[in-house]
Parts: structure tokens; C-alpha cells; sequence
């Protein structure tokens, strides 16, 4: 582990590099990647090829990626630091992959992190809605056409998930859901809820509750 010959995450975590699949060259940016395991994989996935830009909002957070890249070895990818919610002008329309796994309600692993049941309110849910749906809005305008948007979360709330989707289709009919069904086994393809939709259950799956969604950008705009 210390010389980077391995990376611990849930499987529902490395499904989202699996499910963006993206494609020796590819330009990807993970808007929200500490500590990095899902940029990490991806650029991995790349075969040294393209280019992962992992940022996070606080120097903690980038300091988390910067130490797991450099354990890495891996020279396709960086940190930095720079706020989801804001615009960044230089990035709109330039990539091919964007992964949004966004601050959630986690309920999808309170086995793991059982305070958050004593913290976790419904009127805390409706901002973490409110936040990602913000978050998406800025970041939906670095995918170029025929781009690829992940969408991803550690919960089961149903506004957060299916909620958030169901509103970002309406908002940006610029995308459409992605099939995924070709990067699953055969267990997990009786799962997708949608097309591009997957929810994990704890208990079900062998897996963190988890949903991931994929979007891919069809019309300008």
C-alpha cells in the first residue's frame, strides 16, 4: 500500500470509474474527488493517457488527493483546489468525462459511520439537495458534446437520487441518460432502476449504499 501497488474503496466507489468508461485521451474532471480513490481510478482507467483533474474545496482535502497521487506513482492526474459551485470559465465545454459525487446524506452507510443518524435532519437533506443541485448546474457546462456526466451519491434518499435526476433532465434537456447496462454483471443489471440508473442497497448488495447516474450531453446548449 505505501509503494501504491493498491488503493482500498467500496466496489459501489469503483463503479463510477467503470461506469464513466472513459476512453485512452479522455480530459476528466472529478469536481468533488477527495481523498481521490474514484480520480485515481480513473486515470488508471486512462492507461497513462488524458488527463484527471481531482479538486476538492479546502487545502485539507487537496493535501488528502496530493498524498494518495503521489503514492500512486501515476502522472496523468493532479489536485486542486477550487470551489464545485463556482464557474470556472476555463474548463466549460472541454471534457470529455465530469464526475459529481456530491456531499450527500450518506444513509447509504451508516453501518460505517453510525453518527450519522444522530445528525443527519430532514431539513439538513433539503440543503444537501439544494447544494447538489447547485454543484450540478455549474459543472453540467465543462462537458463538451457527446460528453459523459456522472452523478453519484452514498445515500438511498429518493430526493437526492432519482429526485435530482428526474429535475436535471428537466433543466438541461441538453442530456439524456446513458445506457450502462455493458459495464455491468448480470447481478447488478437487474438493479438499474432506469436506464443509466443504479441504486445499491446495504443488505442487497454486496456494497455501500450507493446510486450513480450517467448522463451523456446530445445537443448544444
Amino acid at each position: 500500500f505505501q509503494n501504491g501497488g493498491f488503493y482500498i474503496q467500496d466496489i459501489s466507489s469503483m463503479l463510477v470509474g467503470h461506469i464513466a468508461n472513459p476512453k485512452d485521451g479522455d480530459n476528466v474532471i472529478d469536481v468533488c474527488a477527495a481523498p481521490g480513490g474514484k480520480a485515481l481510478h480513473v486515470a488508471e482507467l486512462l492507461n497513462g493517457t488524458g488527463h484527471v483533474e481531482a479538486r476538492d474545496l479546502t487545502d485539507y482535502k487537496v493535501n488528502l488527493i496530493e498524498e494518495n497521487i503521489l503514492r500512486s506513482g501515476m502522472k496523468n492526474i493532479k489536485a486542486v483546489r477550487r470551489d464545485a459551485t463556482v464557474l470556472d470559465e476555463t474548463s466549460v465545454g472541454k471534457m470529455d468525462v465530469v464526475i459529481a459525487d456530491l456531499p450527500c446524506s450518506g444513509l447509504g452507510v451508516l453501518g460505517k459511520k453510525t453518527d450519522l443518524k444522530y445528525k443527519m435532519t430532514k431539513e439538513t437533506q433539503k440543503e444537501l439537495v439544494s447544494l447538489q443541485r447547485q454543484i450540478l448546474s455549474t459543472v453540467q457546462a465543462y462537458v463538451k458534446q457527446d460528453g459523459t456526466l456522472v452523478y453519484s451519491t452514498c445515500t438511498i434518499h429518493e430526493e437526492e437520487n432519482m429526485g435530482n435526476v428526474r429535475w436535471f433532465l428537466e433543466q438541461y434537456p441538453q442530456f439524456e441518460l446513458d445506457s450502462i447496462e455493458d459495464v455491468l454483471c448480470s447481478e447488478l443489471k437487474e438493479s438499474v432502476q432506469e436506464k443509466g440508473c443504479l441504486q445499491l442497497l446495504p443488505g442487497v448488495h454486496v456494497s455501500d449504499g450507493f446510486f450513480i447516474a450517467k448522463f451523456k450531453k446530445v445537443k448544444h446548449g
